[in-house]
């Protein structure tokens, strides 16, 4: 578990609100919530961030320097050699434990040869078993088979392009479903940063009205409310969001 799940699953666990939490830590709402997302961005400066970090934790509880350790580990920002991340928003980001695709590799094929052994020696005994079990199967109804849901709900999507357009200089932090940070930057007035769709990646802003959604072209309209921050909208809910109506022809 997230370091910063933790925080959030002790806060729900003593019945404290995002509200009560500040009123008696005197840390402002939203600096709580960005620590349970692990949006640390959101915090002016690095220090005030460790700061109200420590803060929360005691407050919560919780075993300090352990927790902490954890989190100065899993966040970005607050590593020592930490830096704004980047990549080109058309490309997909490269693999950083290739280790584990390899070990993963391997558990498959093991299995597969393990599957291969025992299929072969268990095809000579089993042909009289299957044979009555084909028998008996032939005198039952076959039930409809349900159709297999889908593993994917973003299914599909690929085809769909959603940008992201500044209208005024604002910083914005793009994410993958593993912490992975694609860019975490300023983004100048009238640039346009195009994540991917069908990915599972998420937007963060620290002004949601400063940043306009267009969808294949198309204005959907701003990514958040005026000088309230964005946690974490997803850029593919975005991409199935249904299409706007178009006005009939001749219409106005």
């Amino acid at each position: 578990m997230r370091a910063g799940t933790k925080l959030r699953t002790a806060r729900e666990a003593q019945g404290f609100s995002l509200e009560q939490v500040a009123a008696k830590t005197r840390i402002r709402v939203e600096y709580i919530a960005a620590l349970e997302t692990m949006n640390v961005n959101l915090i002016p400066g690095k220090a005030y961030a460790k700061a109200y970090l420590r803060s929360y934790v005691k407050f919560l509880g919780m075993t300090g320097e352990e927790l902490i350790f954890q989190y100065e580990n899993e966040s970005a920002r607050l590593r020592e050699d930490a830096g704004d991340q980047i990549r080109n928003p058309d490309s997909k980001p490269a693999p950083e434990r290739p280790w584990l695709a390899a070990a993963a590799l391997a558990v498959v094929c093991a299995a597969f040869v393990g599957w291969r052994a025992m299929q072969d020696g268990s095809s000579d005994t089993s042909a009289p078993a299957q044979t009555r079990t084909e028998r008996a199967e032939a005198t039952l109804p076959t039930a409809p088979v349900p159709s297999p849901a889908s593993e994917d709900p973003w299914g599909g999507l690929s085809t769909q392009v959603v940008e992201i357009r500044a209208t005024v200089p604002a910083w914005l932090e793009v994410r993958g479903p593993d912490g992975t940070i694609f860019v975490s930057r300023t983004i100048q007035a009238g640039e346009t940063y195009r994540p991917d769709v069908g990915g599972n990646w998420t937007l963060h802003a620290k002004d949601g009205g400063a940043f306009e959604v267009l969808l294949n072209g198309a204005l959907v309209g701003p990514l958040g409310d005026t000088g309230s921050p964005v946690l974490g909208r997803q850029v593919d809910r975005i991409a199935a969001a249904p299409p706007a109506p178009v006005a009939p022809a001749g219409e106005g």
